[in-house]
């Protein structure tokens, strides 16, 4: 039997460390033929498409399920070999810190039934009517890398995904019940779970060689920037949040300073009047964005302090003015929104948070082609156990995907990839998923299902 392609390869190998968080053998092999067939399978992306590309429709099915609803395995083990190996990559290894981005999405749902199923606000919905839509909340934790150097775009390797159930509070229940479900919702808040998987990625870069002496820095929107998420942050982490133009701040005051119950100094002005403060001088920072080289301009307050969410912990307050552009060339000059940032971190330079905070986009990409080319959400599961993990493992495949990209190709589109059509006028830096998944599915035409167990050496 000739060797798999160098891609497939690898595609393979990758899923074949992450089956080692099976502590049972014997499933390991089907765990790595659903990845290669949820990866390679046609939409929708279900159990079952996975089963009818490995020409295993006609056999019993149930092993397959009981794989997500009763076989015993841990969610954050199976991101734990992919987040090990890029945090020891050149790019991130020779860095003082790392960088995380963490947001949370929703999964349309149609069935009011499946455990962790909600109403919730459609983010789609125009600003003048609010809609609702039933989907499962789901929290994800992004490791943030530049695998090509820093003249070439971020990637977000997901390295976390968790259900974020919302239980509804029984109308008829008793006193005790609604009390149990509403201390439930409270240990579930999107913060919370946020804050859980910053404690995991925090452990699991500790027990890499010279990992606890790295700072980990999380960057997040302005939904997390409350007091349950800042003032929980793990130990050596940071983060850095967006925060409303109108925030009321108060000076810093040092413990020496403080007398009786006195613990801020005088209030400060808000990010929208520091933004037009003339006696703040702005700074400018070339960045990479968008495919080339722009020039950002901010402006840095130290010494301030926000009561409501990180007490009297020191923050820095970051102002990137409104970046100007053109729709046409020679049409009129139009801004953007400035946007304000919030973070703990009192020394790192403010254009390295500036970039990273940027890449953080990359976590929007990744809800992208998690949901529209991947089919995340589509498995029809019931179990409790299943709708939380299935999800969470083709979210693990499609990381593989793109670290096996990184380790293979450099993250570059190489001869490869199949040509791009002739009206394409610029050449692409990086694949894209679709890239990526078509070439697997071209090298995986003559894939064999495996039977032996894996057991690791």
């Amino acid at each position: 039997m000739n060797p798999p392609a160098p891609f497939l390869g690898e595609v393979l190998h990758q899923l074949h460390l992450a089956s080692l968080c099976l502590p049972n053998p014997i499933p390991r092999p089907k765990f790595i033929d659903l990845g290669v067939g949820l990866l390679c399978g046609q939409g929708p992306k279900t159990l079952t498409s996975a089963l009818e590309w490995l020409d295993q429709d006609q056999q019993d099915w149930s092993a397959d399920y009981r794989l997500f609803s009763q076989t015993q395995w841990l969610v954050e083990d199976l991101f734990a070999p992919l987040f090990a190996q890029a945090v020891a990559d050149p790019t991130v290894a020779s860095a003082p810190r790392v960088y995380t981005g963490t947001d949370d999405t929703l999964l349309r749902k149609t069935g009011k039934k499946i455990p962790g199923t909600t109403y919730a606000r459609d983010p789609l919905s125009p600003p003048f009517q609010v809609n609702l839509v039933l989907g499962q909340r789901f929290v994800q934790t992004s490791l943030l890398i530049q695998p090509a150097g820093s003249e070439h775009p971020w990637r977000a390797l997901p390295v976390s995904f968790s259900h974020a159930p919302t239980p509804k509070i029984p109308k008829r229940g008793s006193e005790e019940q609604q009390t149990a479900v509403k201390e439930f919702r409270k240990k579930h808040r999107l913060s919370v779970i946020a804050l859980e998987q910053l404690h995991v990625c925090r452990r699991q870069l500790d027990l890499q060689p010279g990992g606890a002496q790295k700072w980990l820095i999380d960057t997040v929107d302005g939904s997390y920037a409350n007091r349950t998420f800042l003032r929980g942050l793990p130990e050596r982490t940071d983060a850095v949040a967006r925060v409303r133009k109108d925030a009321k701040f108060r000076a810093y005051l040092p413990p020496e300073q403080r007398e009786g119950a006195r613990k801020y100094g005088p209030n400060l002005p808000t990010p929208l009047q520091y933004l037009a403060d003339p006696n703040l001088p702005w700074q400018g920072s070339s960045m990479f964005i968008a495919g080339q080289f722009r020039t950002l301009q901010y402006k840095e307050v130290s010494g301030l302090c926000w009561p409501k969410a990180t007490a009297a912990r020191p923050l820095r307050l970051i102002l990137i003015k409104a970046a100007g552009y053109r729709l046409r060339k020679g049409s009129k000059l139009l801004y953007r929104e400035p946007a304000f940032l919030i973070t703990t971190d009192l020394t790192t330079p403010a254009a390295e948070l500036i970039a990273a905070y940027l890449a953080r986009w990359e976590v929007e990409v990744n809800f992208r082609d998690e949901k529209t080319l991947l089919g995340v959400g589509q498995a029809q599961v019931r179990s409790p156990q299943s709708v939380a993990r299935a999800p969470a493992f083709l979210v693990a495949c499609y990381a593989l995907l793109l670290w096996s990209n990184i380790r293979v190709f450099g993250d570059h589109r190489t001869d490869s990839f199949k040509k791009l059509p002739r009206w394409r006028n610029a050449e692409p830096v990086r694949p894209s998923t679709r890239d990526l998944l078509r070439l697997l599915q071209q090298q995986a035409q003559d894939y064999q299902p495996r039977q032996a167990p894996i057991i690791p050496n």
